[in-house]
């Protein structure tokens, strides 16, 4: 039932107990005739004026500016029937029976014009259908046939009346019968003519018009006769139809919101208006027929009108039977393409979900559908093999778990995105697993949920094992790590080794000197210790050069010492026996030795891990020999547990452990792998469980020698100083204490020597004197080695081939660089003062012999 607002219910009771009051006044009437006339008069001027208010009332409360204008014309055809009754109180009420026609006939007759009005108003702007056959043929039909009736049965009985009446009377009468008939026919051509009509005001007054056309249709007739008298049934027909339409007009705003939330048409289709035109045509001209027939003198007009009218039905009903076949024909066609549409469509539809399903195949990642309860909807074939490798939990429907392969904190955290997921939000996270191979395991976990029409019934789920990506992440961040050491060891052993290589200097100079035997056994320990402070500074330079591709022909006895003293204090604290069985033949290899003692570190560490986690021997064996005359064997021995059979296949696999998560990252070997045969070798392990585990490495020998590249003699300049017989060396430092400890050493061997602090000052020296032997450092704060050497070649050439670089970092790069390509020896802090001197005297003699 339309719920009506508090005023449209008030207005309604109105109008409802005012027609209810009217019947029962009508129904037990006065005694007095001028009682009743006078109610008459009253009860019309109470509609009129009640029908009026109502009609201008609803023009402010209706939503369409069309529906406004078409109740201010009504209410004004109501106040128009409520002026004409006030001239008819005036001749009824004071100057007796009013004449017909009267100025009150005017007014009561303007109700139509103002309603016609109102009707054209409404659909002022509506859409007209477009003229065709069809719809002329309704027009002349339900003209033609409101016509024939109206002649028929209201202007035939007027025009025949008998009783001599004059022309006034005549067309008043003729108005009084046709004027609500006009507005009957003005409603239904208007729907014949429209697609659409506006059925929220236009069908709320056809029942008023409808009790118009009863009440006029009678009252032309007697009026025209002058029998008719105020007071009688009659008069309700008016009152009905004027409380009729203030009821119309109350309910009328909330009937047209009703429609528009109830999503219902507003309008009503012109295809009922052109059934209803062909139902009125055929019942009247039947209806006419049959009077015809029953009436004792049939009129030879009504012969011709019922023909007429027959006529036009039957080339309505023809051209409707035209239209409904070649309508069928397109209809069929329609359906044939629609239904070819409709196979392509699904045709379509069906080499999408097969493209979708491929591709979601081929995705190795798991992409599972889940629902709200985080069932599996749909899953693609790594969806169900993560899925049948960790079943999880299937409920008494067999609907299974999507999360079931997770287990603990991670399932929780799984839910909780889940949860997240269905409120709309686009989830990230990573949870811990149970790999299939039993190893553990971490998965990538997107959640997406899916939207249908406002509402999230599923969410997409893709999961990547980003193990290997997070394991590789954690060997790039520690080659990282490894890198900074390596700058952090550079700098360090620069610092370390120029202080170390003074006190060397100075004790072996003071070795030189007539001692004790306590005060000769102090100064050589003062200088071992400082030579071990170097051996240990250039081990770890000679580990941390890392990134140098460059090869050449290392001794492996060298290597291992090396890498053995990196590791020799560790292992002691571990009670781990280090035993060194080096070939005396000192087997070579062309190799990067930074390289190969990364590959010797690696596996002595892999022994030592497996070592701490046993009880009783601990020991380790290092042993290099001749693999023939091509080639050098380097093997590393451990007394631990042995490996197993079934992995000794998959241990030189990147990332293959057996340590526990943290422990290891499982490139060791691997990285061993990858040396060894870049360099063209073979690696190969011998275990026995139980016994130990014996990894055996075949390095290939060159027996290419590295020549040294010696500039071409220059001329020596004319102003240059002679030598005056003892070898005369050039010493550029910038530490002052070596500066000292190497003139003193120096001097005391017989030889003439000059120190300065850089490269700037030896160039100034170098004016005005020569030397056999230039010794310069590499890095200085003024200018620096590279430089001078490249002031060297420009402006004393000759001089080249006489120089001796000295550096405590060789692991810088410019400074590598610099020795690589400069071709000139060098020596490496702190050196020995012994290996010094041999070495100046091997450059000044080749550059002597070079002239």
């Amino acid at each position: 039932m339309m719920p009506l607002s508090r005023r449209a219910r008030v207005l309604a009771s109105v109008a409802g107990l005012s027609l209810l009051a009217m019947v029962l006044l009508n129904a037990f009437p006065a005694n007095a005739r001028r009682t009743v006339v006078l109610i008459s008069d009253l009860s019309w001027t109470w509609a009129a004026a009640f029908a009026a208010y109502a009609c201008f009332a609803s023009s402010r409360w209706v939503t369409t500016s069309e529906q406004r204008r078409a109740w201010r014309w009504i209410g004004a055809g109501c106040a128009s029937f409520f002026t004409g009754q006030l001239v008819w109180n005036y001749y009824d009420l004071i100057r007796g029976a009013p004449p017909y026609p009267s100025l009150a006939d005017v007014g009561f007759l303007g109700l139509y014009a103002c309603l016609i009005a109102g009707l054209v108003t409404l659909v002022r702007g509506q859409p007209a259908r477009r003229t065709d056959p069809e719809l002329v043929l309704d027009t002349v039909l339900v003209t033609f046939t409101v016509g024939a009736l109206a002649y028929e049965y209201l202007l035939e009985p007027l025009l025949t009346a008998g009783a001599p009446v004059s022309a006034a009377a005549l067309v008043t009468s003729i108005g009084w019968s046709i004027g609500a008939v006009a507005v009957l026919w003005m409603i239904l051509m208007q729907m014949l003519r429209r697609p659409v009509f506006p059925a929220a005001t236009a069908a709320l007054l056809l029942p008023a018009v409808i009790a118009f056309v009863i009440g006029d249709q009678v009252y032309a007739v007697v009026a025209l006769r002058g029998t008719y008298q105020a007071g009688g049934s009659l008069d309700l027909t008016w009152d009905v139809g004027l409380l009729l339409i203030a009821a119309a007009a109350a309910v009328a705003p909330d009937y047209a919101q009703h429609l528009q939330r109830g999503r219902s048409p507003t309008t009503e289709s012109s295809t009922a208006a052109r059934f209803i035109a062909l139902v009125i045509g055929l019942a009247a001209m039947t209806g006419m027929a049959i009077g015809a027939v029953l009436h004792a003198a049939p009129e030879p007009d009504e012969a011709v009108i019922i023909g007429i009218g027959m006529a036009i039905i039957a080339a309505r009903v023809l051209y409707s039977l035209g239209v409904s076949r070649r309508y069928a024909q397109i209809l069929e066609d329609e359906v044939a393409n629609q239904t070819r549409s409709l196979m392509s469509s699904l045709g379509a539809t069906a080499s999408a979900e097969r493209n979708l399903r491929l591709l979601m195949e081929a995705v190795p990642e798991a992409i599972t559908v889940v629902d709200r309860d985080g069932h599996v909807l749909d899953e693609n074939a790594a969806g169900r093999t993560l899925v049948h490798a960790f079943p999880g939990e299937a409920n008494a429907g067999g609907k299974r778990a999507g999360f079931g392969w997770l287990e603990g904190p991670a399932s929780r955290i799984a839910r909780e995105n889940l949860a997240a997921a269905f409120d709309g939000e686009l989830r990230r996270f990573e949870v811990p697993f149970q790999r299939p191979d039993g190893s553990e395991g971490t998965g990538q976990v997107l959640l997406a949920p899916v939207r249908e029409a406002g509402r999230i019934p599923k969410v997409l789920a893709l999961i990547r094992d980003i193990t290997d990506q997070r394991r590789a992440q954690t060997q790039l961040q520690q080659a990282e790590k490894l890198a900074a050491l390596g700058q952090l060891v550079s700098g360090v052993a620069h610092e370390i080794n120029n202080p170390a290589a003074i006190i060397s200097g100075f004790a072996q100079t003071l070795l030189l000197d007539q001692l004790t035997p306590e005060q000769r056994e102090t100064v050589q320990m003062m200088y071992d210790e400082a030579t071990r402070i170097g051996r240990i500074t250039s081990n770890l330079l000679a580990f941390a050069r890392a990134g140098s591709k460059e090869r050449t022909l290392v001794e492996l006895n060298e290597i291992v010492r090396r890498t053995y003293a990196l590791r020799s204090y560790h292992l002691t604290t571990l009670n781990i026996t280090v035993n060194l069985e080096l070939e005396d033949a000192n087997p070579k290899a062309w190799a990067n030795g930074s390289e190969v003692q990364q590959m010797l570190l690696n596996l002595l560490i892999n022994a030592e891990q497996v070592l701490t986690t046993m009880s009783g021997r601990r020991a380790i064996t290092i042993r290099t020999a001749l693999a023939g005359d091509e080639g050098a064997l380097l093997e590393v021995a451990d007394t631990g547990p042995g490996i197993p059979t079934d992995i000794q296949d998959k241990i030189f696999d990147p990332f293959f452990t057996t340590k526990p998560e943290g422990a290891g990252t499982g490139l060791g070997l691997s990285i061993c792998y990858g040396i060894v045969h870049d360099h063209g070798g073979r690696i190969s392990v011998h275990s026995v469980p139980g016994q130990g585990a014996t990894f055996s490495i075949a390095l290939p020998r060159d027996a290419r020698a590295r020549p040294r590249t010696t500039p071409p003699p220059m001329p020596v300049p004319a102003e240059a100083r002679e030598p005056d017989g003892k070898l005369s060396v050039l010493l550029i430092d910038d530490e002052e204490g070596l500066r000292r400890a190497v003139v003193s050493f120096l001097k005391r061997r017989g030889m003439h020597i000059v120190a300065v602090e850089d490269g700037g000052d030896a160039l100034r020296v170098l004016r005005r004197e020569r030397f056999d032997v230039i010794v310069s450092d590499v890095r200085m704060p003024g200018m620096s080695g590279g430089e001078f050497l490249e002031r060297l070649r420009r402006e004393y050439p000759a001089m080249v081939n006489r120089l001796i670089f000295t550096t405590g970092d060789t692991f810088a790069a410019d400074t590598s660089t610099l020795l690589r390509d400069a071709g000139v020896p060098s020596l490496v802090k702190p050196y020995d003062f012994s290996k010094l001197e041999t070495v100046l005297r091997e450059v000044a003699e080749s550059a002597r012999t070079s002239i």
